[in-house]
């Protein structure tokens, strides 16, 4: 499964933290408004029911409501004598279940609260002088409540589904603005080559997070390129101060195969052959040193195939980041490796691939198993007996100093692909 990248993360994140946030929110305000309405209803009733019985006098031949034809009284509200008969309010014929509701609360002879349906009905005894003499009952419409909860419902989430959707988008954006930096980093660093030792980052001396990254890793780079100029020239000194006593080996192992016996012939025939491989694995160190002096310029693939012997191509004017003698010192030992394998010279084939051009080194030999395609490039690995085990170990070091890329293909049939880098236009 591919990761996803920073920014979706982070705007996945906010979604979900925007999506719990507002829905709390949007919950929280429910129950607010609920509670609220529900004190709104009770405070009318309250009201309204001390209102009316504050209207009813205790007569002699039974009760007197003062006002019974108002408002206050037609508007939700009815008053019972002590024997449960209506005496000011309208009871409507069209709902007998709400009649007979406020009916059996008339005669009710202590405070209640009834709920049905959208209706809220308070049923409160008047007391004159210790004497139930009436029953006020009021009532209130639950519906304009619910229909604000609702209206408050729809509100709070498109609300909210607006501010989760603001919130995510931008978090994407400025996550993927703020990442936009460390993106061109990381690009500019996965161009950059092992002998490019002078590109940075200089992201300028701004304060943020990120600006202190790159300073950070400027000076790292600088510490870097600091050790591998120190290497190299400690590389190219040695090289260069064992050439002379080298070539005192040699002067002495080719006079000494003029010797008569037999026996010590042999022994400076090996003596000078060991020399002339030293000499050549010593040219190829001082070759890689130097050449990262002059790695700015392209190299034409036309030159790398001349150096080799190779007959022209039609890439030969391809340019190439790899300095030429680097990619020489890499495919050369691959050539000579294929030759003694395969009993005939290696093959050399070109082509292009996303930016690169790959030449690879193909021979008729057993070719290298699948298990060992990155172990024969360890040195000490080698098949013939007497061998160092050092050329390909060497030309992977070449391909690396040079920016390129050397690996082994399986066989059957050795292939050997060094991918090199073009310049850029």
């Amino acid at each position: 499964m591919r990761s996803q990248s920073l920014p979706v993360r982070l705007a996945v994140s906010s979604l979900l933290v925007a999506l719990v946030t507002s829905g709390l929110l949007v919950l929280g305000m429910q129950l607010l408004l609920l509670r609220a309405n529900q004190a709104t209803v009770r405070t009318r009733l309250d009201d309204r029911a001390t209102a009316v019985a504050a209207g009813v006098r205790a007569t002699s031949h039974g009760i007197e409501v003062l006002g019974s034809g108002s408002a206050l009284v037609e508007q939700g509200s009815w008053v019972f004598d002590a024997d449960g008969t209506l005496r000011a309010g309208r009871l409507s014929g069209s709902d007998d279940r709400v009649s007979e509701e406020v009916r059996e609360l008339g005669r009710v002879t202590s405070e209640r609260r009834v709920t049905d349906d959208d209706v809220t009905f308070l049923a409160r005894p008047v007391v004159r002088n210790g004497v139930r003499v009436a029953t006020v009952v009021a009532s209130e419409d639950l519906q304009p409540y619910e229909d604000s909860q609702v209206h408050s419902l729809w509100l709070g989430g498109a609300l909210a589904g607006t501010s989760i959707l603001l919130a995510t988008v931008a978090a994407w954006m400025a996550a993927r603005r703020s990442l936009r930096r460390v993106q061109t980093m990381a690009d500019t660093a996965d161009e950059w080559r092992e002998h490019d030792q002078g590109a940075r980052f200089d992201l300028g001396p701004g304060g943020d997070e990120i600006s202190h990254l790159g300073r950070t890793l400027d000076r790292m780079l600088d510490r870097i390129a600091d050790a591998l100029s120190a290497e190299r020239r400690l590389t190219d000194e040695i090289a260069h101060e064992l050439r002379n006593p080298l070539s005192v080996v040699l002067a002495e192992a080719d006079l000494g195969r003029n010797d008569p016996e037999p026996t010590r012939r042999e022994s400076f025939e090996a003596i000078r052959a060991a020399a002339l491989q030293m000499r050549s694995a010593i040219d190829t160190i001082l070759t890689a040193a130097r050449a990262h002096a002059d790695h700015e310029r392209g190299y034409r693939l036309g030159d790398l195939m001349a150096e080799l012997g190779r007959p022209p191509t039609r890439y030969d004017e391809l340019q190439m980041v790899s300095p030429t003698p680097l990619l020489v010192a890499a495919l050369r030992p691959l050539l000579e490796n294929a030759e003694r394998h395969a009993g005939a010279p290696g093959r050399l084939e070109v082509a292009l691939d996303d930016g690169h051009v790959v030449v690879s080194v193909v021979d008729d030999g057993p070719g290298v198993p699948a298990d060992d395609v990155e172990r024969v490039f360890e040195p000490g690995q080698s098949t013939r007996p007497g061998s160092a085990g050092l050329g390909l170990a060497l030309a992977r070091r070449m391909a690396t100093a040079a920016g390129a890329v050397l690996v082994a293909k399986p066989g059957p049939g050795g292939r050997f692909e060094l991918r090199v880098p073009l310049q850029r236009e």
